[in-house]
């Protein structure tokens, strides 16, 4: 009888196990056939639902730069918890006044789509009033967070702006990134005019050899660079790589033109190429044809690769951190390691919180202005004609 059993029980599992694979296949293709029709759906909720979380957790980091270390260590959520916690009316209040804010500008964003292109001063009407309310959201949670306790904000950013040092690595930063990005738009701009509207031996070489570079990482290239370029010296101007804001910026000029060079040759190759020839028949060199015409044409690529370039370099630590060693050329983000560092020890972390943000705010505001040239940059390259 139990060897009758076991062969029972052996032969439903036989069956049971590809019956249970069919189950499991159609599911599958109910899902993915679900998928496929309501595939910009999901993925609008798929965007909100990680957008959401970015703002939540950046909003976390700028309301715990206002608070005290024992409130940190004690309750760390409470910079987000207490906009639900019933016993905090007014940021309850507060959150739901910033929500409807936030409505406003989803509504306002749609009635803007729907308008033709143009109705310019519709649209100016529009993005001034998305701007005035995203920044009354923020006044008001932030007005909230500070009349529940986290009112400590000018004494955390105060250390970290002049204790840590954090202001002078601001301009630091600030300093090399300008000079750095203007002298891969100069440089990158007539490479790619020149690849693109130039014929001479050796061209596709050279375009290649461009590309090919974006295959290297970065990081790669540091430690070889590094070993050529401390002895390196021009004793007529006094000049060195190591510990030398100039030097830094050469150095991040040349490791972006890779990728610049590819970016803007995609772009210029869109523009007619009839333009140069009424300008040779006006009399104009190749020079003269760039600096008129090409060039400023090119504004919407430029603009685009230059914030690109823009962030990358603020952001860069590695090179900052072999090729600066004199505390007063650190960069802002060498000096947010170095700050993480000491008030960690030091337990204050609010402090370390504020660096953070003066870390993001620059480039969080030039990507929240300029995201329209962004995105015109990229595609108005993409098609020719």
């Amino acid at each position: 009888m139990a060897a009758t059993e076991q062969l029972i029980l052996a032969a439903t599992k036989t069956i049971e196990a590809p019956f249970m694979i069919l189950v499991w296949f159609t599911l599958g293709v109910v899902i993915l056939a679900a998928a496929e029709w309501t595939r910009l759906a999901v993925l609008y909720v798929v965007k909100t639902l990680w957008v959401s979380f970015s703002v939540l957790a950046f909003l976390w980091v700028v309301i715990s730069s206002m608070g005290t270390s024992a409130d940190f260590v004690q309750h760390p959520g409470r910079a987000l918890t207490q906009f639900v916690d019933p016993n905090c009316p007014l940021a309850i209040a507060a959150a739901v006044v910033a929500l409807l804010l936030v409505g406003g500008i989803i509504a306002l964003s749609c009635w803007t789509g729907r308008l033709s292109e143009q109705a310019l001063v519709a649209r100016r009407i529009s993005l001034i009033a998305s701007i005035a309310m995203g920044t009354a959201a923020v006044v008001v949670i932030l007005a909230a967070a500070h009349a529940n306790g986290f009112d400590r904000w000018a004494v955390n950013y105060s250390r970290a702006w002049s204790i840590a040092r954090m202001g002078d690595y601001m301009v630091n930063s600030a300093l090399i990134s300008v000079g750095a990005v203007g002298l891969i738009m100069l440089v990158a701009s007539m490479a790619a005019y020149a690849l693109t509207r130039l014929v001479f031996p050796g061209r596709e070489a050279v375009l290649y050899s461009f590309i090919a570079a974006l295959a290297i990482p970065g990081q790669l290239t540091l430690v070889p660079l590094y070993l050529m370029l401390r002895t390196w010296r021009i004793d007529a101007i006094d000049f060195v790589f190591m510990d030398s804001r100039f030097g830094l910026t050469i150095i991040y000029a040349a490791g972006s033109l890779p990728f610049t060079i590819f970016l803007l040759t995609g772009f210029f190759r869109s523009l007619p190429g009839e333009l140069s020839e009424s300008a040779a028949i006006d009399g104009c060199g190749e020079m003269a044809t760039f600096r008129k015409i090409y060039f400023p044409l090119a504004a919407p690529g430029l603009t685009t690769a230059a914030i690109f370039n823009f962030i990358g370099i603020w952001n860069e630590y590695n090179f900052a951190l072999v090729f600066i060693t004199n505390p007063e050329l650190k960069t802002l983000p060498v000096g947010l390691y170095y700050l993480t560092v000491t008030q960690q020890y030091a337990a204050e972390w609010p402090a370390l919180f504020a660096g953070i943000v003066i870390l993001f705010a620059p480039t969080f505001s030039i990507f929240l202005v300029l995201q329209k040239q962004i995105i015109a940059g990229l595609t108005l390259g993409s098609v020719k004609g």
